[in-house]
């Protein structure tokens, strides 16, 4: 973007992680979602052209409030919650939006994913508008994981969110594939979301004679853990340890397992998630349906394989055989025989970490995500002029 140029005005609607500030920036906590978003800012920070305004959902105050950060405006709008904005068909979140947006006057809006109410936002603005996907409520839904009643009006606003958005954006093609699914032939791009920096001074050091595998992410049947739990029973004779780190409802049934090898961390600080990972053989991921996991990018920059499902865009960064091993099944057995052949040779797994590590550290890095953006933008702005 010329240095010459009126900036552009890009208000951003979405769950930004503002405690990453409390901590330095120093990327994610303990069930922190949007975990890509620190990272994108960061990389904006000296950023030309632009004049970038973050608006995010806030449940802990009663008025607004505006911060500075990387030479970005952060603006915390009170919120009361999402049982009532659901409820209420968003229009509390709408009317905060609604002062914001008539304040900043942007030339553009970016809303982040359908699973949060930051998709209000694009009925308060009539100009050019992204939305960039997160999760896929309608296709997660079809895997009878979301029982929670309010993921039904979520799946509902999907579709009109997605027809209300100039251009969607993906983080994949898988999720792309998701998009065309439920609205076809809506305008798509794909934009990638990157690793926070600090994975990429982690240095792998597995123990040779201490096979362990790592999960991170929610312990539910959407991502498979009922598959490792039925393989887990199956094989209590196994000389490998599966870690899992995070929270969910199959957590005490991994508990109740009484297995010596597995593992159930909880929910953990970075520092302690990027301590696991570099200590891990590989990562696994039986995932039903996942645009792209984070943690896998993170796994990848390290230098781990992989042992994946199809259902997501996490497969797009795996060559089977060679940097990990694809499972196409829901059988407990394959995932066995999977990991085992992984934990059975670590020189071959050292080898196959490595493979392709030098493009996925390259293909990860946020300034990729942040140019990808601003192009965008640019374009959208070119559009909206002719």
């Amino acid at each position: 973007m010329s240095k010459d140029s009126k900036p552009i005005v890009v208000a951003i609607f979405a769950a930004f992680p503002v405690a990453c500030f409390e901590s330095g920036g120093q990327g994610r906590g303990g069930a922190q979602a949007a975990t890509w978003l620190p990272q994108l800012a960061k990389a904006w920070e000296a950023a030309e052209g632009v004049e970038i305004h973050w608006c995010i959902l806030d449940r802990t105050i009663s008025k607004r409030v505006t911060v500075q950060h990387w030479n970005q405006t952060f603006h915390r709008v009170p919120d009361r919650g999402v049982t009532i904005g659901l409820l209420a068909a968003r229009w509390p979140q709408r009317l905060g939006y609604r002062e914001v947006v008539r304040e900043i006057q942007p030339d553009l809006i970016h809303c982040w994913g359908t699973e949060t109410l930051h998709g209000a936002s694009l009925w308060e603005f009539d100009g050019p508008s992204i939305l960039s996907m997160q999760g896929v409520i309608t296709t997660y839904y079809k895997t009878g994981d979301l029982k929670d009643w309010r993921w039904k009006f979520f799946k509902y606003w999907e579709p009109k969110t997605i027809e209300r958005a100039t251009v969607v954006t993906s983080e994949s093609q898988w999720g792309l594939d998701q998009v065309e699914k439920i609205v076809s032939g809506k305008t798509t791009r794909m934009v990638e979301y990157g690793v926070f920096p600090s994975y990429y001074d982690v240095e792998w050091k597995p123990a040779p004679e201490q096979a362990r595998v790592v999960f991170v992410g929610s312990l539910n049947r959407l991502k498979g853990i009922d598959i490792l739990i039925e393989m887990l029973r199956r094989h209590q004779d196994r000389d490998w340890t599966v870690v899992f780190i995070g929270d969910g409802y199959l957590a005490d049934e991994l508990r109740a397992l009484n297995d010596p090898r597995v593992e159930v961390l909880g929910v953990l600080k970075t520092a302690e998630v990027q301590e696991q990972l570099a200590r891990a053989w590989g990562f696994v991921l039986p995932s039903r349906a996942d645009t792209s996991p984070n943690v896998i990018k993170e796994a990848r920059v390290i230098g781990l394989p992989i042992v994946v499902s199809p259902h997501g865009g996490h497969a797009e960064y795996l060559e089977s055989g060679v940097d990990g091993t694809l499972v196409e099944t829901e059988d407990p057995e394959d995932w066995f025989a999977a990991l085992d052949d992984l934990c059975s040779d670590f020189e071959r797994c050292r080898k196959m970490g490595g493979a392709r590590q030098a493009e996925f550290r390259e293909h990860f890095r946020p300034k990729n995500t942040a140019d990808g953006f601003l192009e965008l933008y640019e374009d959208l702005m070119k559009k909206s002029e002719e």
